[in-house]
């Protein structure tokens, strides 16, 4: 049974049948198929028998089976990540891992702890292209300052990004500047004007995109936006805290009425700040989060939710997509509206998040 298994590895196209049909005809998911031919364990021998049958009565054709043994894949896809393993890096991950086990695929993470490793990205994709250690690969939020070009790397080497976007690789990303044009429109609308802005780190793409869209919205406008009160810093309570500390302590500070953080942890930072300078939430100053983390609940702050397990799902689709194991790009059922373009055969998907309305707004007279 084993040597019939081997023979049929890699086998994604049957002559003109289709691995559906073959799941179809043999009563099993598509997953299950592709383990089969893939020498993958969990599948019992019954069922491993009933699918090669099904092979050989929808006639496969030899010579597919001898492109497949000559391919060399690896059946592994690298992930690269940044060292610091967050709450959102690990939900992305989740969704990775859920989708490229049905197809029979395993993840090998590289950690990019360092920001040389991280400006030479390039570099250490070429080398696992070349060496073959892998069959492609993802990168998990790509900073701004990673020299990543297309002509660089084997075109056979399919690389797809996530929470990043750049010409010539596939991309499933969030769209931060129109959700933080509508932070702002919100505030706007319920009659704030003088408004603080804890943003993120430049380098990051969330960071970078958050204050475009908060400056986008000051320019169609013609506003001019005040830059005593924007701060530029990391996505952490600390550094939320520390901001609104200065905030307070700035002269004008009497007329600030509104604050805007893009992460829920800047905004529970800003709160603590508010509160032991003795203003309330929001009948003082209103606050505005990012991420709809359960810390937002609990400070019931108007927030951000973000479809990050749907992300790392679809980047995964992406690059099975790009592999050969799925002939079209199948349609995800998600609460979440999406923008999709195609550009010279790469395909970008934003993602729009959801404002989530709490109680940490006030409406102005």
């Amino acid at each position: 049974m084993d040597e019939k298994i081997r023979s049929l590895r890699g086998v994604r196209k049957i002559g003109r049948i289709k691995i559906k049909e073959v799941a179809k005809k043999a009563g099993v998911g598509v997953g299950t198929v592709s383990r089969v031919l893939n020498k993958k364990e969990h599948v019992s021998s019954a069922t491993k028998k009933r699918v090669i049958e099904v092979i050989k009565e929808l006639d496969y054709q030899p010579h597919a089976i001898a492109r497949s043994l000559s391919s060399k894949k690896t059946n592994t896809i690298t992930v690269y990540l940044l060292q610091d393993f967050t709450s959102f890096r690990t939900n992305v991950v989740r969704g990775i891992q859920s989708e490229l086990r049905k197809y029979g695929f395993d993840i090998i993470f590289n950690y990019l702890d360092n920001t040389q490793e991280v400006k030479t990205i390039s570099r250490k994709i070429k080398n696992y292209s070349i060496q073959s250690k892998t069959d492609g690969c993802i990168i998990i939020s790509l900073l701004t300052e990673s020299k990543l070009k297309p002509d660089s790397i084997s075109k056979d080497y399919p690389i797809v990004l996530i929470d990043s976007q750049r010409d010539g690789f596939s991309s499933v990303y969030i769209d931060n500047i129109s959700a933080a044009y509508s932070a702002v429109n919100y505030l706007f609308q319920q009659g704030h004007r003088s408004i603080g802005y804890l943003m993120g780190v430049q380098s990051t793409s969330s960071g970078y995109e958050r204050l475009l869209g908060v400056k986008k919205f000051y320019q169609e406008k013609g506003i001019a936006l005040d830059n005593r009160f924007i701060s530029i810093d990391h996505f952490t309570f600390k550094a939320g805290y520390k901001a609104t500390k200065r905030f307070l302590s700035q002269e004008g500070t009497n007329s600030l009425t509104a604050i805007f953080a893009v992460s829920d942890y800047q905004a529970s930072g800003a709160e603590k700040a508010l509160k032991e300078a003795g203003l309330d939430v929001p009948n003082d100053v209103s606050l505005i989060g990012f991420d709809d983390s359960p810390l937002s609940e609990y400070l019931d702050l108007t927030t951000f939710s973000q479809p990050i397990y749907d992300m790392g799902v679809l980047g995964a689709k992406m690059m099975l997509r790009e592999l050969g194991c799925l002939e079209e790009f199948p349609k995800m059922k998600s609460s979440f509206d999406t923008k999709v373009e195609n550009k010279n055969d790469k395909m970008h998907i934003a993602l729009i998040p959801k404002m989530i309305f709490r109680k940490s707004v006030k409406k102005l007279d």
